[in-house]
């Protein structure tokens, strides 16, 4: 009788494994089956299907900007926001910055409104096509700019409350200094890799353990060098974050979603309609049919999303302001006012609990190696650099927020 039994059990066993689907399978189509893998929830990663509701804002340099702007778009969407995504960057109209002295109040000024600040850093100026100034990645990868992050630790440190933090965002695209692909950058993407280390190495050892770091490409892959050579390494990296237009399908996410959805929780930390980008895409169903694919597929196809910020700017290369066109604010209204939709910061959690996770295949032999595979670094003779103390007057810090943005 007992060896009956024991027959029967390991027929339901092989049946059981004949009819589940594959891991990979589980993860691009959303679908968790009882028995899936459980994993440890990431740093600031909503419990359950919760997702932040973010948007990029412009004006967040002075109290009245980033309170207008905030009414402005909950009358829009019909609710707050929990994320409030500003740009950071080295240099400031060929002036190099402090965090202790130029971006501490933003960090305030966003928590006071009861959002988290998702913090988009880049090492070159933010209008670099004019200064030209820029932090060399591999003097930051050989610890030249070790001063200077060390300020920008102790001031998020010091902060206390969480933040995410975006390094060198798209930087897989054509358009930025710090990406292979861009024309005569003479940057390799292991160059990418080793200075973000470095930086987060920088970030734990002055006690930030506060941040949660959002490595960012752009979707999908422009010029010939893939996301997947600008990793960091899963020990680096905290969430997935990408930039996510108008341009694309909904299915434009899959390869990217396949390759990290199994370990990280996904941010899009740029999302949004524009005329601009709308051209590129022959099959795009107009604004409104957009949002509203976009809401369907993060509920169906990619449950990993687990926070998402709209670029409400209205810039050179693009109108994307969510109020551009009604039909569409009212579309994104409608989804957002889901529950699922965090409109408050405290919606989030700690590291510390777990969630059902669907799990991928093994990735592939390129991609495992450049997790497990040490960067090595180039021996560079840098200067150490030394974060300026004198604070920028009131008068051009607010001068300063009316320069476009070169993205």
């Amino acid at each position: 009788m007992l060896q009956f039994f024991v027959k029967i059990a390991s027929l339901l066993v092989v049946a059981g494994a004949v009819m589940a689907p594959s891991r990979a399978q589980v993860a691009i189509s959303g679908q968790m089956p009882r028995g899936a893998i459980i994993s440890p929830r990431a740093k600031y990663e909503p419990a359950g299907d919760k997702v932040y509701h973010g948007a990029s804002l412009p004006e967040t340099w002075d109290e009245n900007g980033l309170r207008r702007q905030l009414q402005t778009y909950k009358a829009a969407a019909g609710k707050k926001l929990s994320v409030v995504t500003w740009f950071a960057s080295a240099y400031e109209v060929g002036r190099m910055t402090s965090w202790r002295q130029t971006y501490a109040a933003s960090l305030a000024r966003v928590k006071r409104s009861g959002a988290i600040s998702l913090i988009k850093f880049s090492t070159q100026d933010y209008v670099y096509n004019k200064t030209r100034r820029a932090a060399d990645l591999k003097q930051i990868a050989a610890g030249g700019w070790d001063d200077y992050f060390k300020d920008a630790a102790a001031t998020v440190r010091d902060f206390g409350g969480p933040v995410f933090i975006s390094i060198n965002h798209e930087m897989n695209g054509t358009w930025y200094p710090f990406s292979e692909a861009y024309p005569n950058s003479g940057v390799k993407a292991s160059d990418f890799v080793a200075a973000w280390r470095r930086i987060v190495t920088v970030f734990r050892q002055t006690g930030a353990k506060n941040v949660a770091f959002v490595w960012s490409p752009n979707v999908p892959d422009v010029g010939n060098v893939p996301f997947y050579k600008y990793y960091p390494g899963d020990a680096y990296t905290d969430w997935i974050g990408i930039s996510f237009y108008s341009a694309n399908d909904m299915n434009d996410m899959d390869t990217i979603y396949r390759t990290y959805a199994a370990k990280k929780p996904f941010f899009v930390t740029e999302w949004a309609t524009a005329p601009e980008k709308s051209r590129y895409n022959p099959r795009y169903v107009g604004d409104a049919k957009w949002i509203k694919q976009f809401f369907a597929a993060l509920e169906t196809r990619y449950p990993r999303v687990k926070a998402i910020s709209w670029f409400n700017w209205d810039k050179d290369d693009g109108n994307y302001l969510l109020t551009r066109v009604p039909e569409q604010s009212r579309a994104y209204a409608q989804d957002i006012a889901a529950p699922r939709y965090l409109d408050q910061s405290s919606g989030g959690g700690g590291g510390g609990n777990t969630v059902e996770v669907a799990r991928l295949d093994v990735p592939s032999r390129e991609i495992r190696l450049r997790e497990v595979t040490p960067v090595q670094r180039p021996r560079v003779e840098a200067p150490r650099v030394e974060a300026p103390r004198a604070q920028a007057p009131r008068r051009e810090r607010i001068r300063l927020q009316i320069v476009p943005l070169t993205r």
